[in-house]
């Protein structure tokens, strides 16, 4: 990949070659085949519920050129946690690779014992299973599996979701605990 990057830089130099771009492999996704995405209008409106055709964010538009497949990506949703067993979510859970889970030791050494899916500031624990429903919505928008015939899809489909909960199963929660999130 780098090699390719110098050529076409080498390339742009040149005063014989007008234009010059790696050979990119490209597809076409289109509209996802999740059954709830045609109820997604905030990413293709297509004035399906009496809204404004076109008031998006041209999600379609853009996954022509990247779904978000790429799973180095980490979105932490400091919300009311996430519904890590979810399954549009489930495939895109961020596992702690510092952690051991269930041994009652913090193998990471960043002061919180097993946070394997990320942390609960509300409860004080390491398990931020979303019971309220809104942190689970929210990741759901930011990262649910695309195309995958489930539910919805996210705008970025390969992105890996972190737990970090700080609203309690009430939906209601500190200052001090969104700060420590």
């Amino acid at each position: 990949k780098d090699g390719v990057i110098e050529a076409v830089k080498l390339l742009r130099k040149d005063g014989n070659v007008a234009y010059a771009e790696p050979d990119f492999k490209v597809r076409a996704i289109g509209a996802p085949n999740d059954p709830l995405f045609t109820q997604q209008y905030a990413l293709n409106n297509n004035g399906q519920t009496g809204g404004k055709e076109d008031a998006d964010i041209d999600a379609v538009e853009a996954w022509d050129i990247s779904t978000g497949e790429d799973s180095d990506i980490i979105l932490a949703i400091i919300d009311t946690g996430i519904d890590y067993l979810h399954p549009d979510l489930a495939g895109n859970i961020w596992t702690n690779p510092g952690e051991i889970p269930g041994n009652g030791i913090d193998d990471d050494a960043n002061g919180y014992i097993d946070d394997v899916y990320g942390y609960d500031f509300a409860y004080d624990d390491n398990d931020p299973m979303d019971v309220y429903g809104h942190g689970t919505h929210c990741s759901g928008i930011a990262a649910g599996r695309g195309n995958d015939n489930t539910g919805i899809c996210g705008v970025s489909w390969g992105a890996k979701l972190m737990g970090v909960k700080f609203l309690d199963d009430g939906g209601s929660g500190w200052t001090s605990d969104a700060i420590d999130a």
